[in-house]
């Protein structure tokens, strides 16, 4: 089959909306034959001649594919091993420029964003090969399909009778809506998950929000690891929609005295670990001036005070609640409760990330069952 009879076949599709099953044929052989090459050449092709399988021009879809991808499959700059065994990183990528992921590779926040752009183009390329229709949606209804295929890879879409049904005509919300829920299940079982996933990925085609907004909020969690000092690692997480983009390893209370309790059961001079709850986040304050990391404010503080106010639930005995540096570490480490930044690198990225991210709130979730949920504003 040349380009020209592939291309002629898209038009046919994109006009009246069906595909003959000789035609759907045709066209799957030929995509199963083709070579990564091959198929970046026919995209090429396809849009250099102007046909209605080419992608819109603004590229509508792309920033709600983006938005939903990044809630659904989180981001980790170190390669790890997906539930499938492939060596994964970023934003759920399994490549990086044309090579397969490897054991300890590591990439910035800006190439894991920037990869998963390219990645998302790739399956947004091979949906309008294999729904040529795609190309002519509305950006809501792309993106929804660009998710899901992100999820499920090119050769189960392809394969799938969501694909066959489109081809065949059928109506797509349709479609969409009594396709996309199958495909829930690892191994056979329904994951919590992936059922949250498609039904998302449904309400975007559909033209609802996959989500409300949600204030941009800090939350801190235990790791399980403990330094030299005897104080148990914390992860400081900068939640933005929803999705932890950006962390610090932080400490909170003093060695010997590491007890993670709720607000209502901590106690006043008890040098032990913020306690469970949501706090109220304040502005930067310097000792010696914006800017200025010479100075403290006290002994063990540092030149940075970040305060916080506990809010819920119910009320607390703590109180000159903050985040700051662990000034003092070498004579006397940890904080007497407070969130202790450990290093003043640290401490610098700490203000360059509140000054980016404006977080409202702190959720201390020591997983007690006390911790607020996040509403949506």
């Amino acid at each position: 089959m040349t380009f020209a009879s592939v291309r002629a076949a898209a038009e046919h599709v994109a006009r009246v909306g069906r595909i003959t099953p000789h035609q759907l044929a045709a066209l799957t052989a030929l995509d199963e034959g083709l070579s990564e090459a091959q198929r970046a050449r026919f995209t090429e092709l396809w849009r250099a001649e102007g046909s209605p399988a080419q992608p819109a021009p603004d590229a509508g879809w792309i920033v709600p594919a983006r938005k939903i991808v990044r809630e659904f499959e989180g981001c980790k700059l170190e390669s790890y091993l997906c539930p499938a065994g492939v060596w994964t990183i970023g934003w759920g990528s399994t490549t990086i420029d044309g090579k397969a992921v490897q054991k300890g590779q590591r990439i910035t926040q800006a190439e894991a964003d920037a990869r998963l752009d390219v990645d998302l183009q790739r399956f947004y390329d091979a949906l309008v090969r294999a729904i040529p229709a795609v190309s002519g949606w509305p950006g809501n209804r792309a993106a929804a399909l660009v998710s899901w295929t992100y999820n499920v890879g090119v050769g189960a879409m392809e394969r799938s009778t969501l694909r066959r049904r489109l081809l065949a005509g059928e109506a797509p919300a349709t479609v969409i809506g009594e396709e996309l829920p199958r495909w829930n299940q690892d191994n056979g079982s329904p994951l919590a998950g992936l059922t949250r996933r498609r039904a998302a990925e449904v309400a975007l085609f559909v033209g609802q929000e996959i989500q409300q907004k949600v204030p941009n909020h800090l939350r801190l969690t235990r790791t399980g690891d403990v330094d030299r000092r005897g104080l148990e690692l914390l992860r400081l997480e900068f939640v933005v929609d929803r999705i932890p983009m950006e962390e610090l390893l932080v400490v909170s209370g003093a060695p010997g005295r590491q007890g993670f309790r709720r607000g209502q059961d901590s106690r006043a001079g008890s040098l032990e670990p913020l306690p469970e709850g949501r706090y109220r986040v304040g502005d930067i304050e310097w000792r010696g001036g914006r800017d200025v990391y010479a100075g403290s404010w006290g002994a063990g503080l540092g030149p940075v005070w970040v305060g916080i106010e506990y809010e819920s639930p119910g009320v607390t005995a703590r109180s000159a609640l903050g985040i700051h540096l662990d000034e003092n570490q070498g004579s006397s480490p940890g904080t007497a409760g407070c969130v202790g930044i450990r290093s003043m690198d640290e401490l610098k990225r700490l203000v360059s990330l509140l000054r980016k991210h404006d977080p409202a709130l702190l959720f201390v979730d020591w997983k007690l069952g006390t911790c607020p949920p996040v509403k949506p504003m």
